[in-house]
């Protein structure tokens, strides 16, 4: 078990959430959560927490095990531009 700080509230539910990587949330009772996956269709399925809330919860590897997973699969890194050679 992980023990994160609560960054997000889930708009659905208000559980806590914490957003471990840009896009992926992880909720408090076991869920994972994606911008860019399922029903939140492109948009943020949850909101930040007020900036008073000083709350943990536990996450389990399995969590965390799906949330990278998440994480991944939306990595997109940057290509660096690179002219093209001519040939002659």
């Amino acid at each position: 078990m992980y023990e994160v700080k609560v960054t997000h509230r889930v708009l659905a539910n208000r559980r806590f959430a914490c957003e471990i990587y840009p896009g992926v949330f992880v909720v408090e009772g076991g869920a994972v959560l994606s911008t860019y996956a399922g029903p939140a269709n492109g948009y943020c399925p949850c909101e930040p927490v007020e900036p008073e809330v000083d709350e943990v919860f536990e996450m389990s590897e399995r969590q965390l095990e799906d949330a990278i997973q998440w994480a991944t699969s939306i990595h997109r890194p940057r290509l660096s531009y690179r002219p093209r050679r001519r040939l002659r």
